[in-house]
């Protein structure tokens, strides 16, 4: 019995060393290693859309895709979960996978990731994506440009859109709307975005058929034709403020030479001083209308008594050029003329010569008037 039983143990043992030696034979990778190997790495490889910017994320914005720049990120394509890369306490497993390749197709980012398999964590959130309990990854960007522009914004997008970007990272997520889910930053520091100007929202038909009601379009316009008028309205607002601020631009332009102009004036009459000039045009642009009322009346009042004296000098030129001559004056000098040009002189004639008066008086009793 015994005998039997170690004849049947040492054929089973020969039977297993002659399995194993079939197995580590040199033909045999060559045979059947690349099918088994293909197999366990495609059982590895999950594929992802990390960044879409068809649509408006969670957080009230988009990244273009296009923009997003990732050639140093294949140098080195690192996945990790939940954008955890452990600096103020490392693990040693925050990597547990790696991007074997990286697309872009219809505004989509779309990654294929392998797990390291060899890391205990790593296989474990394989595993639950494998099974479908995870399925979501994301990005984590360094933002280079931003829009505010109308022309880069999406109905409810509350914040600016990033045109370009530099792809620092890909995590696997397990819940696509928490805080973490997609990371931006600023050479390296987290960053919040702009905030847009707030636009209607709307929740419902009703809301629906009030703003087309209030653009003067049907009830039941489509919500298509209401967003073209509203952005058609949008770009006319941005077209009308242009043109007002180039008419704003032209109008300050004018005041500033008028400014210039009426300042010199006043300088030329004596009636400000060179040294106050820069103060003055200063004066005119806190109030433009204020100081052109004054220094105008300044300059006017001025004029108008160089204009007096000048006509009172010539006055009396033609009346000393009249007196002990028998040749007429240029000007013919009488009461009426005196009176509206020069009340002053006539005022002296009565004074100093009352008899000359006399006859200026006489002459405009009977009717006699100044000629032009």
């Amino acid at each position: 019995m015994i005998k039997a039983w170690g004849f049947f143990y040492k054929s089973c043992m020969e039977i297993v060393q002659g399995l194993i030696g079939f197995f580590l034979q040199p033909s045999f990778p060559t045979k059947f290693a690349p099918r088994i190997q293909n197999k366990i790495s495609a059982s590895m490889k999950h594929t992802f859309i990390v960044s879409d910017e068809n649509n408006v994320n969670e957080y009230g914005f988009r990244v273009m895709t296009d923009g997003i720049d990732t050639v140093q990120f294949m140098r080195n394509p690192v996945v990790y979960y939940i954008h955890d890369r452990g600096l103020s306490s490392p693990k040693g497993h925050e990597v547990i996978g790696r991007v074997t390749n990286l697309s872009k197709k219809d505004g989509q980012l779309i990654a294929e990731v392998e797990f390291d398999v060899e890391d205990k964590f790593a296989k474990r959130i394989e595993g639950k994506v494998a099974r479908g309990f995870i399925r979501m990854a994301s990005i984590n960007a360094d933002v280079i440009e931003t829009s505010t522009d109308p022309e880069h914004t999406l109905p409810n997008q509350i914040f600016e859109t990033v045109l370009t970007s530099k792809l620092i990272e890909i995590s696997i997520v397990d819940i696509g709307g928490n805080d973490n889910a997609l990371k931006l930053s600023k050479d390296g520091k987290r960053i919040k975005l702009k905030r847009l100007k707030s636009k209607p929202e709307i929740h419902s038909d009703m809301d629906m058929k009030s703003i087309a009601l209030a653009l003067d379009m049907g009830a039941d316009s489509k919500p298509e034709s209401v967003l073209q008028k509203v952005k058609e309205l949008q770009l006319a607002k941005q077209q009308a403020d242009d043109k007002a601020n180039k008419l704003e631009e032209k109008l300050n332009e004018a005041n500033k030479q008028e400014a210039e102009t009426l300042t010199d004036k006043a300088v030329a009459l004596g009636l400000i001083s060179d040294g106050l000039k820069e103060s003055q045009l200063k004066a005119f642009e806190s109030d433009h209308e204020g100081q052109k009322a004054v220094l105008s009346r300044l300059i006017q009042e001025k004029e108008g008594s160089a204009q007096q004296q000048d006509r009172s000098k010539t006055v009396r030129e033609v009346v000393l050029s009249g007196k002990g001559s028998g040749k007429s004056p240029n000007i013919e000098l009488n009461y009426d003329y005196l009176q509206k040009n020069d009340p002053t002189e006539l005022r002296r004639i009565r004074d100093e010569e009352p008899k000359k008066y006399a006859e200026l008086a006489k002459g405009y009793a009977a009717g006699i008037r100044h000629k032009d």
